[in-house]
């Protein structure tokens, strides 16, 4: 038999071998791409969902942890001893600050409470 009808099985077998690790970079590389625009579709859509009940009841709590306002507090009692009358519970006036002017305040108080220790 003639040489050149003879099949070249060494390049057969390298084209098979280089085509088929293309072949899967390219589905992993897809795979990952749809992942990722899933994702991102998922949190556009999270964005923007409104849900109007809750988001003006979590407007409301912001805005109340956002302002000053008096509030009466009722303390209740220290427990009695066994045979004693139950004290009534007091009431006391307090006033509640914002949430972020509690967090400097504690701050500065906690800066000056490591600077005073630091001197004695």
């Amino acid at each position: 038999m003639a040489r050149y009808d003879d099949l070249n099985t060494g390049a057969i077998a390298y084209a098979t071998v280089v085509s088929s690790i293309l072949l899967l970079i390219v589905i992993l590389l897809t795979r990952a791409l749809c992942f990722a625009w899933v994702e991102k579709e998922d949190a556009r859509k999270l964005n923007d969902a409104h849900y109007v009940q809750s988001d003006s009841i979590i407007a409301a709590q912001k805005a109340r942890v956002s302002a000053s306002e008096r509030v009466t507090v009722e303390i209740p009692a220290p427990a009695a001893a066994p045979g004693q009358p139950q004290a009534e519970p007091t009431s006391e006036e307090r006033i509640h600050i914002p949430v972020q002017r509690a967090g400097e305040l504690l701050i500065k108080e906690l800066s000056g409470a490591t600077k005073s220790g630091e001197e004695a």
